[in-house]
């Protein structure tokens, strides 16, 4: 792995680990929603223990609704030298069953979407940042 990689790795996600953004039109509960239907989507690829210290990737997407409800992943931030890391968040997006959500919400979805990182272990296994344990401490 080379420096670049653990240095954005570990910048990534202690940023995202101290962080509380605000997201504008879509309520925390409907991101909670969709974290759980990736986790029911690719139950094969989540972790349950806390991420390690130095990620192997941060996968930063913009999620949003298509016209047939379906969920679409718009790439905001990736790590280059792990594009197997970027083709399995993207997947598990697609692979996440529809939630229910309110008009009002489904219309700021399909218009704007929401931010979710993907935080990748060194097995590729992840957890999505709504939903992730903290990270351990490094040694």
């Amino acid at each position: 792995m080379s420096v670049k990689t653990v240095c954005f790795s570990f910048l990534a996600g202690s940023l995202w680990a101290v962080a509380h953004p605000v997201w504008a039109g879509v309520p925390d509960d409907v991101r909670k929603d969709f974290a759980h239907a990736v986790y029911s989507g690719s139950p094969e690829l989540i972790h349950h223990h806390n991420p390690q210290p130095l990620l192997r990737a941060v996968i930063v997407l913009n999620v949003k609704l298509d016209d047939g409800g379906r969920w679409l992943a718009e790439v905001v931030r990736t790590n280059d030298e792990q594009p197997e890391m970027l083709a399995r968040a993207i997947e598990t997006v697609r692979r996440a069953p529809p939630i229910v959500v309110a008009d009002d919400v489904r219309s700021e979805l399909r218009r704007n979407g929401f931010m979710e990182a993907w935080l990748f272990d060194s097995d590729g296994s992840f957890q999505v940042k709504t939903l992730a344990k903290a990270q351990r401490m490094g040694q």
